[in-house]
């Protein structure tokens, strides 16, 4: 039980038996109205009732998770299904209305099986099954250009695909162990689409196949006691774009039995998706020209471990992205469209404190600062804060029983997609729970926002407002048992 009128449960069952099998299964749900009312200061006039959404915001999901292993075989899967209201009037839908929501479903089944094999090899592989279905429903108002007052619009995207995946691994004398694989995948369905439900008009269909490729290889190497290399090198070929090849390193050096350094490079990439290539809709434009983004990472880390049970992590990084996909105007049709426009490096410092004491005192300190620079345009990065602090605090009160735990997190400011930034906010949680308190009962009260600090993070395009409050304070209880 929660704010706003949010209720969640879970039921588990986990069992091994004699013969070896393993079995866990969990259902869960959870419900909520949201907030009543909500504030947007962008639709602040009497044609919009004054900015106010009512009863716009609910949420739901249901999810079903089954895993089963025996012997070598591992079979899971998932079934999830979540609603969501939108009060936000999202790509000029219309404004205080109940019926704008998204619906995500979400189902797969996944068979892995772990061998050993002749030589000192071992086979590790999987084979799934997978789909997703996105549908979201829009009310439009046409009355200004003559047409209906309330009109529902559906959007959506299904996908379904199958895979399969195997590695085949093996230590080589003491100092080297080698992996190498494949994978395979075909994405059978992938469909979107958008259309006006009555009177119909459909705007955009497109249905499609594709397939994926990839083989890769990595080498741990212990070049000594306390230094170890890691090379991988993997190829990836997409039948929409071609194929991209990454390599990535790291070399892991050990001074002493409490101080770790490790140099990390690597090379990944992000496929344009399906709606940035050809998603052809009135204020949209495909572009099938899309390439990957292609990202660079290199990183310096230093771990650091202290009497008393402290350990201290700081690392330096380092982020190039080439080619990183954004939306534009076209300036002679004025439609939207996705293009391989902007080049960031990443700069930042991340540190990390920690502290674990046997009575059940734990607490952590993390500051991070990083630079985000457009280097092809100079135009500030959005939603890319320079300062991040994270605190967390746990205390026993009660014979390591009853604990009493605290989380701070800061937020520097932000840049807006309009220019301006958002104001800097801290926002502090408490949470009091049991352990082995009650015979199978544990309890637990949580207060998010405890001193309803007013707060909003930026959005990105589609949206009339530049950010969205987040919301004030607000409280969960929990209780769980445990069956024997």
């Amino acid at each position: 039980m929660a704010s706003y009128g949010s209720y969640q449960g879970r039921l588990s069952y986990g069992n091994k038996f004699n013969n070896g099998l393993e079995v866990l299964v969990s259902g869960s749900f959870y419900v909520s109205a949201g907030p009543e009312r909500l504030f947007f200061k962008d639709f602040d006039n009497p044609a919009t009732n004054h900015g106010i959404a009512l009863n716009a915001d609910g949420d739901q999901f249901q999810q079903f998770f089954a895993n089963v292993s025996w012997r070598g075989f591992t079979l899971h899967g998932v079934l999830g299904y979540r609603d969501k209201g939108i009060p936000t009037a999202p790509f000029g839908s219309a404004f205080n209305v109940t019926g704008t929501r998204t619906v995500d479903v979400r189902g797969y089944l996944d068979l892995g099986y772990i061998r050993k094999l002749g030589r000192g090899w071992n086979l590790t592989s999987r084979t799934y099954l997978d789909r997703f279905y996105n549908d979201g429903a829009y009310i439009y108002d046409y009355s200004a250009f003559g047409g209906p007052a309330k009109v529902l619009n559906r959007n959506f995207t299904h996908g379904k695909w199958w895979g399969e995946e195997a590695t085949f691994s093996k230590q080589i004398l003491e100092r080297q162990r080698l992996s190498v694989g494949a994978e395979f995948r075909d994405n059978f369905q992938q469909d979107q689409g958008n259309y006006d439900v009555q009177p119909y008009f459909q705007y955009f269909h497109d249905s499609r196949t594709s397939t994926e490729f990839s083989v890769f290889a990595q080498d741990e190497i212990h070049l000594r006691r306390n230094l170890i290399l890691n090379l991988g090198l993997r190829y990836d070929h997409y039948s929409i774009f071609g194929g991209t090849t990454n390599p990535r390193a790291a070399l892991i050096y050990s001074p002493g039995r409490k101080t770790t350094l490790k140099f990390l490079y690597g090379q990944s990439f992000r496929a344009p998706n399906l709606f940035e290539l050809y998603f052809d809709a009135p204020g949209n434009e495909a572009n099938p020209l899309l390439q990957p983004e292609i990202v660079k990472t290199m990183e310096l880390v230093w771990e650091q471990y202290f009497a008393n049970h402290f350990r201290l992590t700081v690392s330096g990084f380092y982020y190039p992205i080439a080619g990183l996909i954004g939306q534009q105007v076209d300036a002679t049709t004025g439609e939207a469209f996705f293009a391989n426009a902007a080049y960031l490096h990443l700069r930042g410092l991340d540190f990390v404190l920690s502290r674990s004491l046997p009575n059940g005192l734990e607490g952590s300190l993390s500051y991070s600062t990083q630079r985000a620079t457009n280097t092809s345009t100079r135009i500030a990065v959005t939603n890319a804060p320079k300062h991040l602090v994270q605190a967390t605090l746990s205390v026993p009160v009660l014979k390591r029983k009853v604990f009493a735990s605290m989380d701070l997190q800061y937020v520097s400011k932000r840049v807006l997609s309009t220019g301006g930034t958002s104001e800097a906010y801290v926002v502090p949680n408490f949470t009091l729970f049991t352990r082995n308190l009650f015979d199978r009962w544990e309890l637990s009260a949580s207060l998010y926002n405890a001193f309803n600090q007013t707060y909003s993070d930026p959005v990105g395009n589609g949206l009339v407002e530049s950010a969205i409050v987040q919301n004030g304070r607000g409280f969960r209880i929990k209780a769980g048992y445990k069956f024997r």
